[in-house]
């Protein structure tokens, strides 16, 4: 971690040695954060997830995952005002009847992370240059705190895509070494300088996107004991720096990039969750009974990844059909389509309804990598 020259307590040869060393220390350093939401301050899914033995969203850009069936708790978003940010990702209710692995993970595109494989700019005797003969490195940086009763291991693993922004198979890896974490101390963890950065030019496909897994050792015994990370930043260079904090809107954008919603920002996507009027409405300009094709259109806050995944639901009945509120009735057979901007919706209008009726339906866009 980048430490500055201190003048009040360093003089002379002992100050100029300091600035001579932090300023070589920054060599390379460029990009700041490429990870999104790594406070884990936008949470667009609102309820916590139960840990299974497979990765599952759980915050948005995080995924998390127990290594085996003994190791359980619900994990998501958790009030916790000794991180910066007042909140963090894990959970305070891990129990476990063995020894395990939990994992998160969160994904990064490749427009984000293809230049850090780019040689590295620096500032040498006749000005910037490329440092074409330096290796592209990343650094790793993020808080920690538990109290699972003994220190444990925090393992983050490096992975890249097969193919450009698909995840699905994952075939090269790069790990950071494992770093010890005592129980009930906030603490920092840091992956810099040559001895712990990783050198991405090593890891096959890095330009097709990354993936980075954190992955903590959990011991037998607990009962509804907490697990709490964030601030994690992902950097280019040698040098990790403190955590690029944005606005909140911002990181909420970034983060609808993959994700996105009608509902209000704190009600979790469901059938029958009310707050019509924050749904898609859709005019009706057909007779009852009758198909209405592709009216209205919802437009999504940023432009999308890719062709998100798009899911319906009634705002006030169980299921996901167009509620007509003027008839306090529901229209049926909804058909989504979208592109990279938009979603579409056709669909039956309700018996007895007429052209000017108000219908409105709830919808999730999901683009997530």
């Amino acid at each position: 971690m980048y430490t500055p020259p201190n003048m009040t307590t360093e003089t002379g040869t002992a100050y100029k040695s300091a600035i001579d060393a932090a300023l070589a220390s920054l060599t390379g350093i460029w990009g700041k954060r490429r990870n999104i939401n790594g406070d884990g301050l936008v949470n667009q899914l609102v309820s916590a997830t139960a840990l299974s033995t497979s990765f599952a969203y759980t915050i948005d850009m995080w995924e998390a995952k127990a290594s085996v069936g003994t190791v359980t708790g619900n994990v998501g978003q958790v009030a916790a005002t000794s991180f910066p940010a007042d909140v963090a990702i894990g959970s305070s209710a891990i129990s476990s009847s063995t020894t395990g692995t939990l994992s998160f993970r969160t994904k990064i595109e490749s427009r984000n992370c293809a230049d850090l494989l780019a040689a590295p700019f620096i500032y040498g005797s006749t000005g910037w240059a490329s440092g074409s003969s330096q290796h592209p490195y990343v650094s790793l940086s993020m808080l920690v705190l538990h109290q699972f009763g003994a220190t444990i291991t925090v393992t983050p693993v490096l992975r890249s895509a097969d193919a450009q922004d698909n995840f699905s198979t994952m075939t090269n890896s790069i790990s950071f070494a494992a770093q010890n974490v005592a129980t009930g101390t906030l603490t920092q963890l840091v992956w810099d300088t040559a001895a712990l950065a990783q050198a991405l030019d090593s890891l096959t496909n890095a330009a097709n996107g990354l993936c980075l897994e954190l992955q903590f050792s959990v011991p037998t015994g607990l009962s509804a004991k907490s697990l709490l990370f964030g601030d994690v930043q992902l950097e280019g260079g040698q040098v990790a720096t403190f955590y690029g904090r944005s606005l909140f809107v911002d990181e909420l954008v970034r983060c609808q990039r993959y994700f996105a919603k009608t509902f209000p920002y704190a009600v979790a996507p469901a059938q029958n969750a009310a707050h019509p009027l924050n749904a898609m409405g859709a005019p009706q300009i057909v007779a009852a009974t009758t198909s209405q094709v592709g009216n209205p259109t919802w437009k999504f806050p940023v432009e999308m990844i890719a062709a998100p995944a798009v899911t319906g639901f009634n705002p006030n009945a169980a299921n996901a059909n167009p509620r007509n509120v003027t008839r306090a009735n529901d229209a049926s057979s909804p058909v989504l389509s979208s592109d990279t901007q938009a979603a579409r919706l056709t669909f039956t209008t309700s018996s007895g309804s007429s052209v000017g009726d108000q219908n409105f339906i709830h919808l999730t866009a999901d683009a997530r990598l």
